[in-house]
């Protein structure tokens, strides 16, 4: 879990999804940002992968609407989540 609070999270996935949202429509419009990259600075993937793990800690893994299947998935979502974020940053 993050050590922000749930809105500050909330807040935060809200951008992080925002700014991959904002790349990609630039992408619509103007292709490819170089020969080597579709996307500039804004990797979108990445941004959506952090929004995802912040909603996932704000949602929980042991939520009661959850049923055991949903649960078991939602936690290996975030396990995976946790390996890409941190093989990015590495």
């Amino acid at each position: 879990m993050s050590h922000l609070t749930p809105t500050e999270a909330a807040i935060v996935a809200a951008a992080q999804a925002s700014e991959a949202t904002t790349e990609l429509l630039r992408y619509v419009r103007e292709g490819e940002y170089s020969a080597r990259s579709a996307f500039g600075e804004t990797e979108p993937v990445l941004k959506f992968a952090e929004a995802l793990m912040l909603t996932i800690d704000i949602e929980g893994t042991d939520a009661p609407h959850l049923d055991d299947d949903e649960r078991a998935t939602l936690i290996e979502l975030q396990a995976t989540l946790g390996r890409f974020l941190e093989g990015w940053a590495g």
